[in-house]
């Protein structure tokens, strides 16, 4: 059987619940080895779910975060302190691409800009992905799926032709969704640049200026002074209880689990299974030559500190001295927010 594309690439994983963390999971299943980093006081934000109950190993069981971040190794890592950013340094010298979105200047706050690790590191691929990208007047605007759709224009063209923008849902967060089949081409893109040239980049990202990219004709029409208005479902179609119609044809509007049941669904790859059973986030293509799936689990939390850490080239003193200091841990220091 063929090798998968990236396999023999390590990627850096920075990224926080989707833009980020999707992003490295299509690496991962390119065949890249991705390394999550979260700090003991500032993980994903996934790891806090609806169910957590604080007398169990809580962050370690949220499906919202099993979801997007099966199979990459788990790091645990101070990155506020001084020893947890020379560390991660080491790590970065063993990394082919570092994948982040975090809010604008955190990076720099803690000796990690992008402007820094590149001299540091020439060829390192790092991927940011921000609201409103790395300049501009907006650069520092923090945002969620929601915000992106009415800043983008894209809740203006969304809805029926005589009510409000509509946007597609507070948790389903669709730019968030998107950005990361943009990112992941790009780093590929990035990498493949790097074979030739010995160099790498410092690719930015901006999700509204990519949710913006997707209006397609639309975002033409605006440009040129002639926008289109909202026009509900389109000429000729319509929706009646649960049914779409439309010239020619109809079918059944499926809601989640509907489409669950369906045979072409399950046929699909847009939900895969860990080896442990639970729902992942799917693989959106196929290679006819090259098999992908989910091979590994989801990792508990800094799992893999003693192993990266040693590949990164920390003695086992080193590593121990961390772990006393609360640099390394394999739990947060507070509990779920409520």
């Amino acid at each position: 059987m063929a090798e998968p594309p990236l396999k023999g690439i390590r990627v850096v994983d920075l990224g926080w619940l989707t833009a980020g963390a999707a992003t490295s999971t299509l690496l991962l299943d390119l065949g890249a080895e991705v390394v999550k980093v979260e700090g003991p006081g500032a993980l994903d934000p996934f790891r806090n779910w609806a169910g957590a109950d604080p007398a169990r190993a809580w962050w370690d069981e949220s499906p919202w975060f099993a979801f997007t971040n099966r199979g990459k190794r788990s790091v645990c890592l101070d990155l506020k302190d001084l020893r947890g950013r020379d560390a991660m340094l080491a790590l970065l010298a063993t990394a082919d691409v570092l994948v982040e979105n975090y809010r604008r200047g955190v990076l720099d706050q803690w000796g990690l800009g992008a402007a820094d690790l590149r001299k540091r590191f020439p060829r390192l691929v790092i991927a940011s992905i921000s609201s409103q990208g790395e300049d501009g007047p907006e650069r520092d605007m923090v945002s969620f799926g929601s915000t992106l759709e009415g800043t983008s224009g894209l809740a203006a063209l969304t809805g029926e032709a005589d009510g409000p923008p509509i946007i597609s849902g507070r948790d389903v967060n669709y730019p968030d969704q998107v950005v990361c089949l943009f990112a992941s081409g790009a780093v590929v893109a990035a990498l493949m640049e790097r074979d030739r040239t010995g160099e790498g980049c410092h690719i930015d990202l901006s999700q509204r200026e990519l949710t913006s990219f997707l209006l397609g004709e639309e975002l033409l029409a605006a440009a040129e002074g002639t926008p289109s208005p909202r026009m509900g479902y389109g000429p000729g179609c319509a929706v009646e209880g649960d049914v779409a119609f439309w010239p020619g044809g109809s079918a059944p509007v499926r809601d989640a689990k509907a489409l669950s049941e369906s045979p072409e669904f399950r046929a699909g790859t847009a939900v895969l299974r860990s080896p442990d059973g639970t729902p992942a986030k799917g693989i959106p293509f196929r290679f006819a030559n090259r098999p992908l799936a989910v091979h590994d689990n989801t990792h508990s939390l800094g799992a893999d500190n003693h192993m990266v850490m040693a590949e990164a080239g920390l003695d086992p003193a080193a590593i121990a001295a961390l772990e006393e200091a609360g640099v390394l841990a394999t739990r947060p220091r507070r509990g779920p927010t409520k």
